[in-house]
């Protein structure tokens, strides 16, 4: 079932040694706006390269932006486009992400709409630029996914569109531009860089959690720490806080944390939800020289033959400059393979959306 949210949204990103020039903005938007409004929408994704924002276009362009030009971030960027969002649910959850990644990004990329894929914990969202989102409904639909038609008919009205481009073809064999490298999996080693793109495996082993919003009160303060001010948990070192993936997703539905187990550890049992037979990861991160927001077919190239060809389940987030692949770590070395064998082209060839 796909879920139109009323939410309008923009993309920033800023590098990681601007984190402290946004803290306030942090504070506002996770803990004094109204969750339980169906407008609302925040993530915050922090990686080896960057720190990627979601949120609404006030949030972005009054407290983000406005912190980041007093403290002259240069290297700051955000969306022109106002981006809306499609919840995608179905009863696999987690176990069937890779496959559900697969099947949605394919036809949007054959027909060249960029999106934003972000994976949670009990459900996925998919971001399009607004301008073109009636036509990427109207694809989905042509193709027989499943809408919640109240969502369409409350939140569809008045979208501008500037799409031409016909939309009756079914999904046919789309072929993207693929890519080969050598996989750097420790740490400590430098960055693997090829022409266009450099990639990196952290060793830290991840999980995706719920959060329980009504243990809030207990948990906000450990939550603004691992955001904000991580070098004040004693339990995680320098090298830890430098190398850390971390991502935090909420809107009135849900709340969900990707991190490792000692960010974990810092939450008492109950604030947690977790499946029974949870799943860690590991996470391919892909950074991609320039704006990822006007390619097309990065995430069905990678999560085609995972999740669909070998069988191997993924999560996937994308950030502004990155896209962040996480495999179950048994599947590491396997999914590795799968992307070296790809022929050489390169993620920074795929084509741009019109």
């Amino acid at each position: 079932m796909i879920t139109l949210l009323p939410s309008k949204v923009k993309l920033l990103h800023f590098p990681r040694s601007h984190l402290s020039h946004v803290t306030h903005a942090i504070i506002k938007s996770c803990f004094f706006q109204d969750i339980t409004d169906p407008n609302y929408f925040f993530s915050f994704t922090e990686n080896a390269y960057e720190i990627s924002i979601v949120a609404s276009k006030d949030v972005i362009d009054n407290d983000f932006i406005l912190s980041l030009e007093r403290a002259q971030c240069k290297e700051m960027q955000s969306s022109n486009d106002i981006y809306r969002i499609l919840q995608v649910d179905d009863e696999g959850g987690q176990e069937s992400s890779g496959k559900r990644i697969s099947d949605i990004s394919g036809p949007l990329a054959e027909s060249k709409f960029s999106i934003f894929y972000m994976s949670t914990y009990q459900t996925d969202f998919v971001l399009i630029k607004e301008r073109k989102l009636r036509q990427a409904i109207q694809l989905l639909q042509e193709l027989g996914f499943e809408f919640d038609m109240d969502s369409i008919e409350d939140h569809l009205d008045h979208v501008p569109s500037t799409s031409t481009m016909p939309l009756s073809t079914p999904f046919s064999n789309f072929t993207p531009p693929t890519f080969n490298s050598t996989i750097i999996t420790n740490t400590t080693s430098p960055i693997a860089k090829h022409a266009g793109f450099e990639e990196y495996v952290l060793s830290d082993e991840l999980q995706c959690v719920g959060l329980n919003p009504h243990y809030s009160k207990e948990w906000a303060m450990t939550l603004l720490k691992i955001l904000s001010y991580s070098e004040l948990i004693p339990s995680l070192s320098r090298a830890e806080n430098h190398d850390r993936f971390l991502s935090y997703t909420a809107s009135n539905n849900d709340i969900s944390l990707i991190a490792n187990q000692k960010i974990l550890d810092l939450f008492e049992e109950d604030a947690i939800f977790k499946n029974e037979n949870y799943q860690t990861y590991r996470v391919i991160q892909v950074k991609l020289t320039g704006s990822n927001l006007d390619r097309c077919g990065i995430i069905w190239s990678i999560s085609h033959p995972l999740a669909t060809e070998a069988h191997i389940n993924l999560l996937y987030l994308s950030t502004f400059k990155s896209a962040n692949v996480l495999v179950p770590s048994s599947d590491l070395v396997r999914a590795e393979e799968i992307l070296d064998n790809l022929e050489r082209g390169g993620l920074a060839e795929v084509i741009l959306e019109p």
